[in-house]
């Protein structure tokens, strides 16, 4: 089988060639060709400016005409859309353009849940501002405006108020373009928020599990994001396991897919869907499930394409498993640890180099430090993660800016 990847990970953690292995030819697109290893590949393309650049799908043409490729692979969420064009194009199986559409575009996204009975927020297009302010007068403040293909909740905004929503109209650019702004508006709720993450083999869900988890937006008030598995008897598991899997069935999903899903638990203690996704979960979501299943999504999927009789997964985690992201904050990292002595800390990453001048971050995508702990229960792993964002706050020589005069280089 000849096989275009399309990948923006780190190849440490996505060794394709090595997946596939050397009965396949695989071709590699890629953003950055470093830790590519000599050998697992036909070819390797690095694409500058890869996120940005229409020239991969120009590159892919190119190289389909040299090798013919049976599939093509790609496992983030930016890239899902390029891939289904070029499955579209040559004739190949896989996840087409409507089931990426489906799953990429918020707004496609609500409107295939709602029809189906899947419980969501009130929501409406926003292509312009007469559309926003027609949807706060119908809904009320607060609500939520977000791009539809957005991720990494970049361009996320709580529009809480008049002031809020006054800002908004006059700032927003895009609200004021003659082309459409391509916006989504949604009821605010407030919400225990939760994650469900899984894989989808042959049309069958092999692998699904939630996970509570604070806010993604808490690092735009230098909060961190932590996550951890429910316990096997937490009465809630059952039932967002049950919507999400209703989710599944109401979209176009693909035969064989990871998944992430984003689900609200209201006041009233109802569930409903925010978002859903055909691909892994960000973060440390792949760890998590390491660390909890021995699964790693992106690894079954690649061996069940490959032909790879898939293992037997447990039925619920062996270990509980969690993370917590450490947003930066403006300053000078002077001086930071580079590993952790706490118990159940597998895993513990810093981002930058000592004396790094950093800002605040601008997406859940920026991240200052990370740590992934296990534990015999949910509430173990969250005091384990607790005392090591103290731990680390603690041992990092950090600098502060200057508000008004910055940061000498």
């Amino acid at each position: 089988m000849k096989i275009l990847v399309l990948n923006r990970f780190p190849l440490d953690l996505v060794p394709y060639g090595a997946w596939f292995g050397s009965e396949h030819t695989v071709v590699l697109m890629t953003r950055s060709a470093s830790g590519a290893v000599a050998g697992d590949y036909a070819e390797v393309v690095e694409v500058p400016g890869y996120a940005d650049t229409a020239l991969v799908e120009y590159h892919a043409h190119r190289l389909h005409r040299r090798y013919g490729f049976d599939r093509v692979v790609a496992y983030s969420e930016w890239d899902l859309l390029r891939a289904a064009r070029l499955r579209a194009a040559w004739g190949l199986p896989g996840q087409t353009p409507e089931s990426a559409e489906a799953y990429r575009d918020k707004l496609v996204m609500k409107r295939t849940l709602d029809a189906a009975g899947v419980p969501v927020a009130p929501f409406a297009a926003v292509d312009d501002a007469s559309a926003l302010l027609a949807f706060a007068d119908r809904q009320g403040l607060p609500l939520v405006l977000k791009p539809r293909r957005g991720a990494s909740s970049l361009g996320i905004e709580i529009v809480a108020d008049d002031a809020a929503l006054h800002r908004t109209v006059k700032t927003c650019a895009d609200l004021a373009a003659d082309r459409p702004a391509h916006l989504m508006a949604e009821a605010w709720v407030p919400n225990e928020m939760f994650f469900v993450d899984g894989v989808v083999v042959d049309g069958r869900v092999r692998l699904c599990w939630p996970s509570s988890t604070s806010s993604p937006l808490g690092f735009r008030d230098g909060e961190c994001q932590v996550a951890a598995n429910l316990d096997a008897a937490d009465p809630d598991r059952p039932r967002l396991i049950a919507l999400v899997e209703k989710a599944l069935a109401a979209l176009p999903t693909p035969p064989t897919t990871a998944f992430h899903a984003e689900v609200f638990k209201l006041p009233d203690g109802s569930l409903m869907v925010n978002e859903i996704g055909s691909r892994m979960g960000g973060a440390h979501v792949q760890d998590l499930m390491l660390h909890s299943f021995g699964a790693d999504p992106l690894r079954l999927q690649s061996d069940w394409l490959a032909g790879e009789e898939l293992p037997d997964l447990p039925a619920e985690p062996v270990v509980n498993a969690g993370f917590a992201l450490v947003p930066p904050r403006p300053g000078r990292i002077l001086r930071a640890p580079r590993s952790c002595p706490l118990p159940g800390i597998e895993l513990f990453k810093v981002a930058v180099e000592d004396g790094t001048i950093v800002d605040e971050a601008r997406s859940s995508a920026d991240i200052l430090a990370s740590f992934v702990a296990v534990g015999r229960d949910r509430a173990e792993v969250l005091k384990r993660l607790s005392d090591a964002v103290d731990w680390f706050t603690a041992s990092c020589d950090f600098q502060p800016a200057d508000l008004d005069r910055g940061l000498a280089a």
